[in-house]
């Protein structure tokens, strides 16, 4: 099973794109200033482009090992794919002692496998271009949500809409 992993931050604060207007006017949109965030980390996989996320708080190491274990989780659910090919950029919680030792830790299950990308090459990684910049043009452009969680739902829904889910029942 090959999967590109990258994360996202996602912000409340409304962010205005391809609106618009008569000259020298800007769209307004009206919000409470609040600049709470989360994070998505995103597993797509290749070439199925089907996914699987999970929402933190922060991208750290903490929750790069939980997403990973989630990842464990969808896997070892399946009949027939039990090895999974990981691949993710240089992220400094991808390359962190905390998470290389989780790694090394799971190499006698022999279910793991990492390649990183190079260093600045953004574009070999599909998600980039097909999910996070689509989340940010589609569902929190020239919007406001009253509170990160309708944003969060929101977030899932197109998901799950445009790219559907690698097993329903996670």
């Amino acid at each position: 099973m090959l999967v590109f992993e990258d994360e996202t931050t996602i912000t409340q604060k409304p962010c205005i794109r391809r609106s618009m207007s008569f000259e020298g006017q800007q769209q307004r949109i009206e919000h409470n200033g609040s600049r709470k965030k989360f994070s998505a980390y995103i597993s797509m996989l290749w070439p199925d482009q089907k996914l699987m996320y999970d929402f933190y708080d922060r991208m750290n190491s903490t929750n790069t090992i939980d997403h990973l274990e989630n990842l464990k989780i969808n896997i070892m659910k399946s009949d027939w794919r039990k090895r999974l090919i990981l691949i993710w950029d240089n992220a400094s919680y991808h390359v962190s002692l905390m998470v290389r030792n989780y790694i090394n830790a799971q190499k006698g299950e022999d279910w793991l496998t990492i390649i990183h990308l190079p260093k600045k090459a953004p574009y070999l990684n599909p998600n980039e271009r097909k999910v996070n910049q689509l989340i940010k043009s589609d569902v929190c452009a020239n919007r406001f949500y009253e509170n990160i969680e309708d944003q969060k739902t929101a977030v899932s829904e197109y998901l799950d809409k445009r790219f559907g889910r690698w097993n329903n029942d996670i």
